[in-house]
């Protein structure tokens, strides 16, 4: 599934994982969130509900430029550095903006994600 990042400058395309989770976070888009950094090396933003977790291991090891989704706070993340191997993570897609220019984003940007045709 290809999705689209939209900043009030400008956006950016992602594509999600063919997995459970994926296709959970897919019937909540469009969602407009607000991002905030966590520890430099990430982008984070809360849902407001659960994904399922069925069909995925119980802990992850993002990389950057990859999607994930953190169970324990239902949050949405997009990685810029790498964060190691964590219960409760899943990978669910991967995005292109080049990781600075993520990084770059300031503290509390809303952005809209949705689906968008390939």
């Amino acid at each position: 599934m290809h999705i689209r990042f939209t900043t009030p400058d400008s956006g950016f395309d992602g594509t999600l994982f063919t997995h459970p989770v994926a296709t959970d976070l897919a019937t909540l888009l469009p969602l407009d969130l607000t991002f905030t950094d966590f520890n430099d090396v990430e982008k984070v933003a809360p849902l407001g509900r659960a994904l399922t977790l069925a069909g995925v291991p119980s802990a992850d090891e993002p990389a950057p430029g990859e999607i994930g989704y953190y169970a324990p706070t239902r949050s949405l993340v997009l990685y810029y550095g790498r964060v190691g191997r964590w219960p409760g993570l899943v990978r669910v897609g991967r995005f292109d903006l080049d990781l600075d220019e993520l990084r770059a984003l300031p503290d509390g940007i809303r952005i809209q994600v949705a689906l968008r045709d390939s």
